[in-house]
Formats: C-alpha cells, structure tokens, sequence
C-alpha cells in the first residue's frame, strides 16, 4: 500500500479536489485508529473507576458514623454490663403509654418512677414523683417500694417484669 500511496501522491498538483481516493482511505483510517486507542484507554480509566468504587463500598461500615472497628475492651464491659442490669416493662395503663427500661438490682423503685415519668413524657415540674405509684402488673393493689431486688423483679420475657405507672395522688 506504502508504493501506492507514494505514487498516488504524485497527483496533487492538480490540487486539492483531485486527490486520489487512496489518500484519502490512508487519511481516514489513521484518524480512525488514532480515535480508537483514546477511546479504549477512556473505557480501561472509566471501568477501572468503576470497579475501584465498587470495592471501596463492599469494604466500607455498614452504617453512617460506624468506625468499622470497635474497641478491643468492649467485649467484656458489655458482658460485665449484662450481668447487672436487665429489661423490664414500664407502663402507664391510663394512657397506654410503654417504655422498655434497663435496670439493676441496686436501682430503687423512687428511680424507676423519677425515670419512668420522664420516658413517658409525665415529668411536668408541678407534678410530685410521690404522687406516681409503682405497681406489678400482675398485683395493682400494693404499691412496691424499696430496691430492685427487694421486688423480686425478673428479666422482661415471657414470665418478666411489666411495672405499671399509675397517678395517685
């Protein structure tokens, strides 16, 4: 092809409109590949990028703010945590309003009161914790006092403690 586009440039002296069409074909698939070769290197950058965020996302945390690492020492804080404390149900069977709270042995039952009215959105200023009562749910008659463990109170379950909240004043 190279001896014939050297003698097909011979006809330019006529000039520009009478170029051989040899020439022309030389001209267009140069451009042509020269087009091509940016256009794959384009596609290899753009799948590469492509495949780059995709890995990035498959190794991010799960969850907006989460570090992805958690402390070493958690593990036995959130065990010796679990221990202590425990779930029960506190509720205000007038409203029909409930909150799940975390308590331990320790915690007296004025505690659960003072906490319980602010959970349930009863903690007004000129209302007194003193006239909320705390009762089981399974025995509304008598009024509990003293500590957690005093009471008897069981993990929340199927046989847990259901703590009813009741205004008496």
């Amino acid at each position: 092809l190279k001896p014939f586009l050297d003698q097909a440039s011979l006809d330019r002296s006529a000039g520009p409109a009478t170029l051989s069409p040899a020439i022309l074909i030389w001209s267009v698939h140069r451009s042509f590949r020269k087009r091509m070769a940016r256009r794959s290197i384009l596609s290899i950058a753009a799948v590469a990028a492509l495949a780059l965020s995709l890995l990035r996302a498959s190794l991010a945390p799960a969850f907006a703010g989460s570090s992805g690492q958690q402390p070493a020492a958690r593990g036995p804080r959130v065990a010796l945590a679990a221990e202590k404390r425990f779930e029960v149900f506190v509720t205000n069977p007038s409203v029909g309003a409930r909150t799940r709270m975390m308590i331990s042995p320790s915690m007296t039952c004025a505690e659960i009161v003072e906490r319980g009215r602010k959970e349930l959105g009863f903690d007004q200023p000129w209302i007194n914790n003193e006239d909320f009562k705390l009762y089981k749910a399974e025995d509304e008659s008598t009024p509990l006092k003293g500590s957690v463990a005093d009471n008897e109170m069981k993990p929340w379950g199927p046989d847990g403690t259901e703590l009813h909240l009741i205004f008496q004043p």
